[in-house]
């Protein structure tokens, strides 16, 4: 990774919210259209600059994998398995955190993906986000194009349609909102995605970590072990966490309330059987189908 080489010095954060030329981070044409105003895309950016340069700051985000463990991933019991998928395909590890994404963050980070979805998908996934943090993992890999490697590994959000290799098939994710694996798509969603997912400093303390972190570390190195231990800390009874089904009928309304009242339960075994049973059932776009 050409940035960690580059002097990182983590005071000198400020840089005025400019956009990049995003033709240098997508070939998509739809962001090259809305990016330029979406202020997480130019916090993000700015935030790079300051710490990297404007160079330093291409480099870091076409040379960067970003990929969030979401917490149904921990409660489910996979990440391991998901991290061991990651660095048989090549991925080196640069940096970890543990992530809590609230409310905000939710539709901050699937704002495209959320256009049209229903009241319940959107409850689900603010339930996914309550479970506990994710893991948030930066990656580089020998082969260039780490962030669109990764969501090619990744796998799409039907599980009918992907391979049984794919990240999202060794998670065991079973349905289109329980999809357990988040990734950055390409350099232009890595800047965006950063600002969505940290504060400024913190956001600055990562990427000065990654840039810092030595080549070949896996999954047993300190780079992700402490954050790795903190996720299944906040979810200590995730082994047990299975799904339970659900009690629906009396029309959509009524199976609302229920669906409330069920994510409302103390016990996060309970939220998280909750969580599952729900999502197997309930309309996830507004014009009544499941996409």
């Amino acid at each position: 990774m050409t940035s960690s080489s580059a002097t990182v010095n983590t005071e000198a954060v400020w840089a005025d919210l400019q956009a990049p030329a995003l033709e240098r981070l997508t070939n998509s044409t739809d962001k090259h259209a809305v990016y330029g105003l979406d202020p997480f895309v130019r916090e993000g950016w700015a935030s790079l600059c300051g710490l990297l340069g404007e160079a330093g700051a291409y480099t870091f985000a076409t040379e960067t994998g970003l990929v969030w463990l979401r917490p149904d991933l921990v409660a489910s019991g996979g990440l391991e398995r998901v991290l061991v998928r990651i660095e048989e395909d090549g991925f080196v590890v640069r940096a970890a955190r543990p992530v809590v994404l609230d409310r905000a963050g939710v539709r901050g980070l699937w704002w495209w993906q959320l256009k049209r979805a229903t009241a319940e998908r959107l409850l689900l996934l603010d339930a996914v986000a309550e479970l506990g943090p994710g893991l948030l993992v930066l990656y580089g890999h020998p082969g260039g194009r780490p962030a669109e490697r990764l969501t090619r590994l990744k796998g799409g959000n039907d599980p009918a349609g992907r391979a049984g290799d794919s990240l999202r098939s060794v998670a065991g994710s079973e349905n289109r909102i329980l999809t357990m694996v988040h990734t950055s798509d390409d350099g232009a969603d890595v800047v965006r995605e950063l600002a969505v997912f940290l504060p400024w400093q913190e956001r600055v303390a990562l990427v000065a970590a990654a840039c810092r972190g030595a080549s070949g570390v896996g999954r047993g190195s300190g780079v992700l072990g402490p954050p790795v231990a903190a996720v299944r800390s906040a979810c200590p009874a995730s082994a047990e966490m299975t799904g339970s089904p659900v009690r629906s009928g009396g029309g959509r309304e009524r199976d609302f309330t229920r669906l409330m009242r069920d994510l409302r339960a103390p016990d996060p075994a309970r939220r998280w059987g909750a969580v599952r049973g729900w999502a197997r059932q309930v309309p996830q776009l507004n014009d009544g189908t499941a996409r």
